[in-house]
């Protein structure tokens, strides 16, 4: 009986302490321990309450984490980050946001200075890797960078020694809390150059660059190259290799229409006044690439030929190439008759025109230097209808001369030779549409700015910065219009068929027939702008052929 009841009383005991709750049922179970229970049990309270508190700072600093790349003050720190690597006066970030494990920056603006590779940079959506800890503990592995589009100008050199180590030293440093050794631009611009003669140009190309244990790579493909006279090659495959000493061009292959080049192991050294030194290799490239904008509709055909490249970047001569042309007939150079004397030629000889003369043979040796080109050496053959031995020479006017060409307001009409439909392929205005109105728009804040109505500390890095990509934009258009006003000297021999001028007596009695040769020879003095080359000579041989 007394059984029965006990076991009765202990299963409603059971019963009455399940129904207690956990804490209850585990004080309960020590409780037959004495003294080391119930420590046991206040231990096992602090454990519960420190585990819970813990689980509540890990999900806050979860959250934390995840909001904080979408904070102000990171943007901040990132920013700030950004312009003491690249030690730039001034960095501007815009368009942060962190999604699906990627850190995207809408734009980033930053402007150069004395310790800076680069003069200016912009670069618009860039993506990277971000884990929830980068930045925090250990380094920051962003795997490739990927950029949209990335526009930079270079700095051309430095002033002295000190400076150009401490260049080299900006763009050859390891950060020690980020490691990003790849970039993918998929649109990239760069230039380099602070004067005309000195400027060129990678225009709208994509680029691939990997850091090497040396220095970096990098790998162009598309869009176009520029560089002195050789103008828009479009770009098949351009490796450089950047390291302390200098730059080394491993491959560098470009085309035009049928026309390629090649710059094989052209290297240019580092330093103050950076050198350029190797050989670009020309076969049948169009002479439109190589010759000023305005000569463009007096000259056509391609030449070829093994050039040796020389200058600085940072020197007032810029880039120059000098080299042998040879007419092995595959290539052929024109002159059309846009050149009085030819034009003139064509009236007088009723058996012959000089429309267009074709010179298929002989040779001449070729230097660009100093926003000049010199053609010596000249030694060409027209087939029977012309031969042409001599030297000439362009180069930049002087202020004088440039104001004396605009006080004569000369130009297409000097000449009543001078006629036709082409000759308004040479006033080409500036771009319409869109561009034409940026354009404008750009003249006018420069305007603005230089008359003291607006200061560029005014304006936000951004606006400064596409102000000077269309101040550019505006030079390069000028530079086409000055180059109508280049200086052209030398003296040329000129020798014709024996018959040319039968049907004029009075010139085949001032231009007889070489006893030896049986061809007139022509001596045409070269001097002055385009327009007026042998204007004087070719109006005078047009008036005697007529008597």
């Amino acid at each position: 009986m007394e059984s029965e009841q006990s076991q009765n009383f202990n299963e409603r005991l059971s019963q009455w302490v399940a129904s207690q709750g956990f804490w209850f049922q585990v004080r309960y179970s020590m409780s037959g321990s004495g003294m080391k229970g119930r420590a046991l049990f206040h231990l096992l309270r602090l454990g519960f309450r420190l585990l819970v508190f813990l689980l509540l700072v890990a999900i806050g600093m979860w959250v934390y984490l995840l909001k904080r790349p979408n904070s102000p003050r990171f943007n901040q720190v990132l920013q700030t980050s950004l312009q003491s690597a690249l030690e730039a006066p001034e960095l501007e970030l815009r368009g942060l946001q962190h999604a699906n494990g990627q850190l995207e920056i809408g734009r980033v603006a930053a402007q150069g200075g004395e310790g800076t590779f680069f003069e200016s940079f912009e670069a618009r959506n860039i993506r990277f890797k971000m884990g929830l800890l980068d930045g925090l503990v250990g380094r920051w592995q962003t795997g490739t960078v990927a950029v949209a589009r990335m526009e930079i100008d270079l700095r051309a050199g430095t002033d002295d020694a000190q400076s150009a180590a401490k260049l080299a030293e900006a763009v050859f440093k390891t950060p020690e809390m980020v490691e990003a050794n790849s970039f993918d631009v998929a649109d990239v611009t760069v230039r380099w150059g602070y004067s005309e003669r000195t400027q060129g140009s990678i225009e709208s190309s994509s680029l691939i660059m990997q850091r090497t244990d040396t220095g970096w790579r990098f790998n162009f493909k598309g869009g176009f190259f520029r560089q002195n006279w050789l103008r828009h090659l479009e770009i098949v495959n351009l490796v450089v290799l950047a390291e302390a000493d200098g730059l080394v061009f491993e491959r560098a292959e470009f085309k035009k229409g049928d026309g390629t080049v090649e710059f094989p192991g052209l290297r240019l050294t580092g330093g103050e006044r950076p050198q350029v030194n190797g050989i670009v290799k020309i076969r049948h490239l169009d002479v439109e690439g190589l010759v000023p904008p305005a000569l463009r509709n007096f000259v056509e055909g391609s030449i070829s030929g093994d050039f040796k490249v020389f200058g600085s970047t940072n020197s007032s001569d810029g880039i120059g190439f000098e080299g042998q042309v040879v007419m092995d007939g595959k290539d052929v150079v024109s002159l059309r008759d846009r050149f009085h004397l030819l034009k003139a030629l064509s009236v007088v000889d009723y058996s012959r025109n000089y429309h267009r003369v074709a010179f298929r043979e002989g040779s001449f040796y070729l230097q660009t230097v100093g926003g000049g080109m010199r053609l010596s050496e000249i030694d060409l053959k027209a087939e029977e209808l012309l031969t042409m031995q001599g030297e000439i020479k362009v180069r930049q006017p002087t202020q004088e001369e440039v104001d004396e060409v605009v006080a004569k307001g000369a130009g297409l009409q000097s000449s009543p030779l001078f006629l036709g439909e082409e000759e308004q392929a040479d006033t080409r205005e500036l771009p319409g549409g869109d561009d034409d109105f940026t354009l404008r728009r750009a003249a006018q804040e420069a305007k603005r700015v230089e008359e003291g109505a607006q200061s560029l500390e005014s304006m936000a890095l951004f606006d400064r910065l596409g102000l000077s990509l269309e101040m550019r934009r505006l030079q390069s258009q000028a530079s086409e219009r000055m180059s109508r006003m280049l200086r052209y000297e030398g003296d040329v021999l000129i020798t014709l068929p024996g018959d040319a001028f039968e049907r004029a007596p009075r010139l085949t009695e001032l231009f007889p027939p070489d006893a030896v040769s049986g061809r007139i020879p022509l001596r045409v003095p070269i001097n002055g702008h385009l327009y007026e080359l042998t204007l004087s000579q070719a109006e005078d041989i047009y008036q005697q052929g007529k008597r």
